[in-house]
């Protein structure tokens, strides 16, 4: 897709002075990236002989995800590049187009057998595989199908991850790729059961595999101290209702608001990222029992959780929530507390999970779990499905499905 056609599919959606702020980044990106590409064109040869040498005789996995992985969201790519990485027998690849956050030369290790790798250098990547005894693609982003020309491997997981309307830049070429992908992979991973259903007619193999939490990292930071960010505010606050992740156009900024002003003796505490420019609804109504904090570090969403007395997921009911496995779901219900949702169907799988209709039945299903955060009966419920859903389950069947 040309520049000029994303600047103006980007501004039909978002708008005029989105649209300028977006483009002076992206040319400031640019500019500031230009060291990095004149040191490629130095030290190519040497990088790609020392991916080389660590590939032969190994197992390789190949990520080409739609996210780059310094992205202030920790994903389902993420995690599922960290976990294929504990094989001994393997090594990950993780390519990034730094679109926004990534900015490396050549490649970057993460940690053992996990590196990240430029989309610049696709062109040498046969180079790195020759000596690779398997190679097996995950990609989860059509409009990257173009790097599969350039280097060999011998299978293909294609992962479903979200509705297409998700994208600004949703096109019908996009479609056609989308398609063509399902058709040509090993097998093709959904993520939720809206999306299992639109894939059975054209994917040579689908399953269903939502996405999922890591259990281990949330449960041992249970009560670990509150995040000085919040710490003094939330004492003023009776119940906190809290809620970390993506800011955009599916998340019901409408009902918080609501609830912030029927409830002024309740506090939210928002850590987000913004997505889109729609989070400035809540910084224009500027209630003091809204917290708004940017999107943090991974390691530090505990610190934040341990303020919560309800853990929220506030999402609008559309296309795009309609095929949504929120990841955040099963890292909440590893954290221990109660977990209230908006009716998404792939929330409404789980016992410990508690869904609401509107504001009012809001307010009132967040009275019931305030009294029940200690309930022993919820709190095994939610843990359970918590040690159901984690990401080496989620890999271990993938792993068995592609063989």
């Amino acid at each position: 897709m040309s520049f000029i056609k994303k600047v103006a599919l980007f501004y039909k959606q978002e708008g005029f002075w989105n649209t300028i702020r977006r483009t002076a980044e992206k040319c400031w990106e640019t500019v500031r990236r230009i060291p990095i590409i004149l040191k490629e064109c130095v030290v190519r040869k040497y990088y790609l002989r020392q991916l080389s040498e660590h590939a032969t005789g190994k197992r390789i996995y190949v990520l080409i995800p739609c996210i780059d992985w310094a992205i202030p969201l920790y994903q389902r790519p993420h995690q599922i590049a960290v976990e294929l990485a504990k094989d001994t027998e393997a090594y990950v690849l993780f390519i990034s187009d730094q679109y926004r956050y990534d900015n490396f030369a050549c490649c970057s290790r993460v940690q053992d057998r996990l590196y990240l790798f430029s989309h610049r250098l696709i062109g040498g990547l046969n180079e790195v595989l020759q000596g690779a005894i398997e190679v097996v693609v995950i990609m989860s982003w059509m409009r990257q199908a173009h790097m599969l020309e350039f280097f060999s491997y011998h299978k293909l997981i294609y992962e479903y991850i979200d509705d297409l309307s998700l994208f600004y830049y949703h096109t019908s070429q996009m479609e056609q790729t989308h398609y063509r992908l399902m058709e040509q992979a090993d097998l093709t991973v959904c993520t939720a059961h809206v999306l299992y259903e639109k894939a059975l007619p054209y994917a040579r193999k689908a399953i269903l595999s939502p996405n999922a939490g890591d259990y281990e990292f949330f449960y041992n930071n249970r009560g670990c101290p509150v995040n000085e960010l919040i710490k003094e505010q939330i004492s003023h606050g009776k119940c906190v209702i809290g809620y970390y992740g993506c800011l955009a156009k599916w998340f019901d900024y409408d009902i918080v608001l609501e609830v912030a002003k029927n409830r002024p003796d309740w506090l939210w505490v928002i850590v987000g990222y913004c997505f889109d420019g729609t989070s400035d609804i809540l910084k224009r109504a500027n209630l003091p029992n809204i917290i708004l904090v940017p999107a943090q570090p991974y390691k530090l969403l505990p610190s934040f959780v341990s303020a919560f007395d309800i853990q929220c997921i506030p999402f609008l009911i559309n296309d795009i929530t309609l095929s949504t496995s929120p990841v955040k779901l099963f890292e909440y219900m590893a954290s221990g507390k109660p977990i209230l949702t908006s009716k998404m169907p792939e929330c409404l799988k789980y016992r410990s999970v508690i869904t609401y209709e509107d504001a009012d039945d809001f307010i009132a299903q967040a009275e019931k779990l305030f009294f029940l955060k200690n309930d022993d009966d919820l709190l095994i419920q939610m843990d359970k499905e918590a040690r159901e859903n984690t990401w080496s389950a989620r890999v271990k069947m993938i792993l068995e499905a592609i063989q």
